[in-house]
């Protein structure tokens, strides 16, 4: 079987995260949410994404799948029963039937399944994968999945996380062999043993509690858990990571990430850095993120209210009374900055406060610095900072990156211009601030 992992426009709603990868690459749990769908169902993986993306994406995933453009849908392969999958899908094995038609949440589409004998007919004309889906649906219908879960907002990939992270932990327990708790002293559990994976090739320190009682604990490979941390399930500490200290609960730290402090319900997507004090809750990280000294992210309004976040220049009620900052890769922030509930920080920004809790919007490559937008920072300039931060773990940015990052400067320069603008006219755009 083939199974087609796809996005579509619903991206731009789940940005600054997928200006740079496409939405079935964002974090969820333990793991990416493309991951747990090829994990769920036995095939070959295909991937559809943007033409923007696409030489970025063939670099990431060339090795689990081909990744075509979305009009690209002559890489469907005849002969073979396909299984199309919305990207945005945190999938559950349990709601997939091998039924011809198309399964939908609220009229989106989650995934669709058309047998080998018909495939070829419905191909036929199709000018792009979303056009293919339209014409399943003509053929054999739709049906209702209505325990689906779409991620729609950056805040719903928060909203879930921790009932991903309890899924994750079950798969990863029947696929791979994990050590209970090691018996050094200082190392402290409460809670159920049995609810702790951790990797043979984990690190565990002395002045180290872990604490199962509210959810499962997964510490994969290579991670360290420095002296004196709590962590608090449900709660992943992914490959390579770091805990450096202090309290980490109902979060998901991807690989080769460095956090301290105290960090709740949080997603870091990887590569990331809060090395020191400073509380960040409910929130998701990006990649290459550095969060500087007491960094800290307010999750709850005074009056308990819903919280309002900027999607697309206007401000979305999100339906939760907690939210924090969603912050796009290779963001910096200086010491002792401040969001306010809701935040939404663009891609490779830099912040230093003034004191002030940030605006609520920043535009992507946009250097705030005490109050004022410095217009004269170019983009090729921050890309070598980006490289000297990667160079520190050992990686690199390819030329398809740059490319990126220089294209998505000019497109956003617009945005950049009028932020600026209203910043000095003392107005803040729909969104900025709240």
């Amino acid at each position: 079987m083939l199974i087609a992992v796809y996005e579509d426009e619903v991206e731009e709603s789940l940005r600054p995260f997928t200006l740079t990868r496409p939405a079935y690459a964002l974090r969820c749990g333990a793991s990416l949410l493309y991951e747990k769908i090829l994990a769920g169902v036995e095939g070959r993986p295909i991937f559809f994404t943007r033409n923007m993306i696409l030489d970025v994406t063939r670099e990431k995933l060339g090795g689990v799948g081909e990744v075509y453009a979305l009009d690209d849908v002559k890489a469907l392969e005849k002969g073979k029963d396909i299984l199309v999958v919305n990207g945005r899908w945190l999938f559950d094995h349990e709601l997939l039937k091998l039924e011809e038609g198309v399964a939908v949440k609220d009229g989106e589409p989650v995934y669709a399944f058309v047998g080998k004998n018909d495939a070829e007919e419905i191909l036929k004309g199709c000018g792009s994968i979303l056009e293919f889906l339209e014409k399943i649906k003509y053929e054999f219908g739709e049906y209702k999945v209505a325990e689906s879960r779409l991620v729609r907002h950056p805040w719903d990939l928060v909203r879930y996380n921790q009932l991903e992270l309890e899924r994750d932990f079950e798969r990863l327990r029947r696929s791979r062999s994990w050590e209970r708790p090691p018996r050094v002293n200082g190392v402290y559990v409460i809670g159920d043993e049995n609810s702790i994976m951790i990797s043979r090739g984990a690190r565990i320190n002395p002045c180290v509690v872990l604490d199962s009682t509210e959810g499962p604990i997964i510490i994969d490979d290579e991670a360290v858990i420095n002296p004196h941390s709590y962590i608090v399930g449900p709660c992943y500490i992914g490959k390579g990571s770091w805990v450096v200290g202090g309290r980490i609960s109902g979060s998901s730290i991807g690989p080769v990430c460095r956090v301290g402090g105290e960090v709740e319900e949080t997603v870091f997507h990887g590569f990331s850095n809060k090395y020191h004090a400073g509380f960040v809750g409910h929130s998701y990280i990006g990649e290459w993120v550095n969060l500087g000294a007491l960094t800290t992210t307010s999750d709850l309004k005074n009056d308990y209210g819903v919280v309002k976040a900027p999607v697309a220049g206007k401000l979305v009620d999100t339906g939760m009374i907690k939210v924090g900052a969603f912050i796009g890769d290779h963001t910096k922030t200086g010491i002792g900055s401040l969001f306010s509930t809701g935040s939404l920080i663009g891609i490779m920004c830099n912040l230093v406060t003034s004191g002030e809790p940030y605006p609520k919007y920043v535009p992507s490559f946009t250097w705030y610095i005490k109050g004022q937008v410095r217009s004269w920072i170019g983009v090729d300039r921050m890309i070598e900072a980006a490289e000297r931060m990667m160079a520190r773990r050992g990686a690199g940015m390819s030329e398809a990156e740059k490319k990126l990052y220089q294209k998505l400067y000019m497109e956003t320069m617009e945005e950049r211009r009028k932020f600026a603008e209203n910043l000095l006219a003392g107005r803040y755009g729909e969104g900025a601030k709240g």
